[in-house]
């Protein structure tokens, strides 16, 4: 005879199958299809797997559709020019209805790729493209080089994770039914963060607007690393309309700004802080991505 226990085991299986039919089908409701340009080429990357890449010229922009609503990731590898060393720089617009999007991309050649007849070709470069709901028509050209390859992969950004920070009084930001945990930062002070390279960084910062300081405020956000200045970014911030502290009643947050770059291979000891602002506080939070190996 069935125990009640195992009828609820039954339903808690039921459930998590139909919650995995429901992630496998929106993954194959996303589409990508080319409606103009050239045909495809193959690639041939490390391992020697050929996968299929477009060529986009500045004559004959790359054409396709995508079925959202989905995360579109855009895999890109200059044609490399004949005899050209170093690095490279090459641009691209992104088309969508009236909306265009530059991106520019800095590029070495790749050791381990080439084309069908032997072609030299960058290391990859990539951007992501958040598709809205509906069949998207897009179109890419490129604005800066000769040739470029181009990949197009249904893919969602990776997570951002955070990093803890010692010694700091930890902050709950509460915005909407969403709450982060922040730590706080004197102004002209710094926090000691350890991370691990290679990895891309992103530094979120809150400012603490007390009752009396006057409207939008301007700051600087550093990053160093020992002695070496890693990057510094001025900014500007005002109060959040709907962004709180729950530890801090007070005091109003301002809305968010972030700074970014990117930390080589190894161990480093890092110095995050605000400064050049009439706020005597206010709240940071840092993110690592792994590094992504170019090929």
């Amino acid at each position: 005879m069935r125990t009640i226990a195992d009828c609820r085991l039954q339903i808690a299986d039921l459930r998590k199958a139909a919650l995995l039919l429901l992630v496998a089908g929106a993954c194959l409701a996303a589409e990508v299809k080319v409606t103009g340009g050239a045909k495809p080429v193959n690639v041939s990357i490390v391992r020697r797997v050929d996968v299929a890449y477009h060529l986009a010229t500045r004559q004959t922009p790359l054409q396709f559709e995508v079925q959202g609503p989905t995360w579109l990731r855009v895999y890109t590898r200059l044609w490399w020019p004949a005899g050209a060393t170093g690095t490279r720089k090459y641009g691209l617009a992104l088309t969508q209805g009236e909306s265009e999007r530059p991106v520019a991309f800095e590029t070495g050649l790749s050791s381990s790729s080439y084309g069908p007849k032997g072609n030299k070709l960058g290391e990859w470069r990539s951007f992501f493209v958040q598709v809205p709901a509906g069949n998207v028509r897009y179109s890419l050209a490129v604005t800066d080089a000769e040739t470029v390859a181009v990949r197009l992969a249904v893919q969602a950004p990776r997570p951002w994770s955070p990093v803890e920070i010692g010694g700091s009084r930890q902050l709950t930001l509460v915005e909407g039914p969403d709450t982060t945990g922040f730590y706080e930062c004197k102004a002209g002070q710094a926090l000691a963060v350890n991370v691990s390279g290679p990895c891309r960084v992103r530094i979120r910062v809150r400012l603490s607007f007390e009752p009396g300081l006057p409207g939008a405020q301007n700051f600087v956000v550093t990053a160093t690393d020992g002695k070496t200045q890693l990057a510094r970014q001025n900014l500007k911030a005002s109060r959040s309309p709907a962004a709180a502290f729950a530890e801090e009643s007070g005091v109003v947050p301002s809305s968010e700004r972030t700074l970014r770059f990117n930390l080589p291979a190894g161990e480093h000891s890092l110095l995050v802080g605000i400064g050049g602002t009439l706020a005597k506080v206010g709240a940071l939070r840092v993110e690592v991505i792994p590094g992504e190996k170019y090929e």
